[in-house]
């Protein structure tokens, strides 16, 4: 009887054993050697990450660039399932462009930001109640809209950044190289807050002056002065930047955030966050509460994004006779403007921070340049490196069956030459895009993608003679795309242009130091240069 007994157990504790090694997806490429044991892929990540401190660019390290194959499975111990990874730039573009039928936004990525925002779209499915919410933003995104709204602010945020470098280029630096990430990210801080919630943070003006009283030696003075709100925002928006990106590393990223809304530096944010825009939220809504209902479907009265919501909503609630409800205490505005904050502040100053080594290349003024250098810009930094998607149906990539629920991690950054895949294996979506606008990855526009080179994005007109850009050399998944594509897309690329223009117009960028023109980075939220530095000599 003992001797059955044993023999169960052994039995269950067999099967309990294999239930723990990985189990891959039939056949998608796979490490064979990590398959052999239960942690799977773990180990080889755990070493890439800290060798380079990129997340992203380790998991396409060890999956589909060490099997040299478009796309392969991130083994997991059995108890969860693979990551599926695609390097093939025409079939992300394919999936996030057109079929939004087949891939939705993955489990893991809804559980990086749902905690912390649940109300906000990034943190969910795609749902009726979904669409009502990116229908009532969309507006806002308008390139028209942002050129009113947005489009001044950005203008005035670069030209303090161009005089508080202007002044440390010609009295503490004096042609020495000094770091710019900082500069750039208050910069970015000052746009995006005016431009979403219309108040004014004064930042970057705050640093001049500190520096204009280091300069004259008048410090002590100048501590004298309170700060402005826009540094304590500073704070509130660089905390939870950060705690995100940590969390997102932990082995349940998902219950790391949540405990993360218990801690009180997390009620901190919240409340300094929401009473600086319930403040400009209250002022707003008077302004508009004491018009007419025909004055008041007037778009001229927007100053900002939050405008444009906020009177909506009191045309709405005026139309109906009905009082408007407190949009203080609606989560899904709030939720929505925290996230437009924390990425818009982030992601273009990271974006811009990678183009200042290589501005020399884009002093032409000829315009086709200028988009050209723009779109070189967001395809080198990379700044979201990768994103999920879930497979809601059984479907297919390359060939390769893809069963429903799966997770799929896309590589967005085309710094590589992609390995060669067979047409008859490319979606039909792919092959229309192909056939339309040609595959550039295969033409010179594809060389040498470790580079930044404007030509790639740039053809000749046989009828001028003259070169023009040409907005489809690459595939263009930056920012991702179609209907679950960044929001603040126009935002980002207006600001991006108007930054460059000005910076170019105005300073001759100089060689740097060898030992500050390496190209490591790290990984967060978004992907930001290990050496941010800049030497300046104004025009």
């Amino acid at each position: 009887m003992l001797f059955y007994l044993l023999l169960g157990v052994s039995a269950i504790i067999i099967i309990a054993r294999r239930k723990l090694y990985p189990a891959p997806y039939p056949d998608i490429p796979y490490s064979e050697d990590s398959a052999k044991r239960i942690s799977g892929d773990i180990p080889s990540l755990v070493l890439v990450i800290k060798s380079t401190n990129e997340f992203s660019s380790s998991v396409f390290a060890i999956t589909t660039q060490k099997l040299g194959t478009p796309i392969s499975q991130l083994l997991f111990p059995g108890i969860r399932k693979p990551l599926i990874t695609l390097e093939d730039p025409r079939e992300i573009e394919d999936i996030v462009l057109r079929r939004n039928k087949e891939f939705d936004k993955a489990p893991t990525a809804i559980d990086i930001f749902s905690p912390m925002f649940p109300h906000a779209s990034i943190s969910q499915y795609t749902t009726p109640k979904l669409k009502a919410q990116k229908r009532l933003w969309a507006d806002v995104m308008s390139t028209e809209f942002l050129r009113k709204a947005a489009a001044p602010n950005i203008h005035k945020a670069t030209l303090e950044l161009l005089d508080l470098w202007e002044l440390k280029a010609s009295t503490i630096y004096r042609g020495q190289a000094f770091k710019c990430h900082e500069d750039f990210r208050n910069a970015a801080l000052d746009a995006i807050w005016v431009a979403v919630v219309g108040e004014e943070p004064g930042v970057t003006r705050y640093e001049i002056n500190k520096l204009q009283d280091q300069v004259r030696g008048n410090t002590g003075s100048h501590n004298s002065l309170p700060p402005p709100r826009g540094v304590f925002l500073k704070e509130e928006v660089a905390y939870i930047g950060d705690t995100i990106a940590r969390n997102s590393n932990s082995p349940v990223p998902k219950w790391s955030q949540k405990i993360e809304t218990y801690s009180s530096r997390y009620r901190k944010f919240r409340n300094t966050v929401t009473s600086e825009i319930s403040l400009a939220m209250g002022k707003a809504v008077e302004r508009f509460q004491r018009l007419e209902l025909g004055k008041l479907e007037v778009d001229e009265l927007d100053t900002c994004m939050m405008d444009l919501v906020l009177r909506r909503q009191v045309v709405e609630a005026k139309k109906n006779d009905k009082p408007l409800a407190d949009p203080t205490k609606d989560l899904n505005i709030l939720d929505e403007m925290f996230v437009m904050l924390v990425g818009g502040h982030d992601s273009t100053a990271n974006a811009l921070t990678w183009f200042l080594p290589s501005v020399t290349d884009i002093l032409e003024t000829n315009i086709p340049y200028l988009d050209a250098a723009c779109e070189e810009i967001v395809r080198l930094a990379g700044v979201a490196k990768g994103n999920l998607r879930q497979a809601i149906v059984d479907t297919e990539i390359l060939g390769y069956k893809i069963p429903k629920g799966a997770e799929i991690f896309m590589n967005y950054h085309i710094d590589r030459t992609p390995v060669p895949v067979a047409r008859s294996k490319r979606s039909v979506g792919s092959q229309a895009a192909i056939d339309k606008h040609g595959d550039g990855l295969q033409s010179n526009a594809g060389h040498d993608l470790g580079d930044f080179e404007l030509r790639r994005w740039l053809v000749n007109d046989k009828d001028t003679g003259k070169d023009v850009f040409n907005a489809y050399a690459l595939p263009s998944i930056a920012f991702g795309g179609g209907y679950r594509g960044c929001a603040g897309r126009k935002l980002a690329s207006m600001e991006i242009r108007i930054v460059v223009t000005l910076l170019i117009l105005n300073f001759e960028f100089l060689e740097l130091p060898s030992e500050y023109r390496a190209m490591s980075a790290t990984e967060k939220i978004f992907r930001q240069p290990d050496f941010p530095y800049i030497r300046l000599r104004p025009l």
